[in-house]
């Protein structure tokens, strides 16, 4: 009956980390178990509105520029990334502007590409700032039109 439970627990164990390519505990500490359910709580506490909120934007974005056809060409996102390059200077400088800011250049690139869909769907305008004032208030009124349904935790 034992070894039926260990079984059982394995193949839960197993299918759990095939599910999320990682494993329910993710330290331990004098014996004692650290869960990823702790870390994911903390984690919430910490920055989870900020981290819903800029999902639940990426998802309206995304949405946006789906409906709109925008495309975005890869062209267009390494050109955006090599004036970005030039700007700050060195290799050195641009993979420490990353580290500072904790992003991947994969993220970078996802943010650019966005930032230029952003771009396309406005006036198109020579004035950057203006441009970027167009772009938040375009982002804004998304934001606005949007149905969003939050699942509150823990009386939040």
């Amino acid at each position: 009956m034992k070894r039926k439970w260990l079984v059982i627990g394995g193949v839960l164990l197993a299918l759990f980390w095939y599910r999320t390519n990682s494993w329910p505990v993710v330290a331990v500490v004098n014996g004692m178990p650290v869960t990823r359910f702790e870390l994911n709580s903390l984690m919430y506490e910490k920055v989870g509105q900020d981290a819903v909120e800029e999902l639940l934007m990426s998802r309206i974005i995304s949405q946006e520029i789906a409906k709109k056809k925008i495309k975005v060409t890869d062209g267009e996102v390494a050109e955006k990334l090599k004036m970005l390059k030039e700007q700050i200077g060195s290799e050195e400088s641009y993979k420490q502007a990353l580290a500072i800011q904790g992003m991947t250049e994969k993220q970078l690139v996802g943010q650019i590409k966005m930032q230029l869909s952003l771009e396309k769907m406005v006036e198109p305008s020579t004035d950057s700032a203006r441009l970027q004032q167009e772009v938040g208030q375009l982002v804004q009124s998304l934001r606005e039109k949007a149905v969003v349904w939050k699942v509150l935790t823990r009386g939040k």
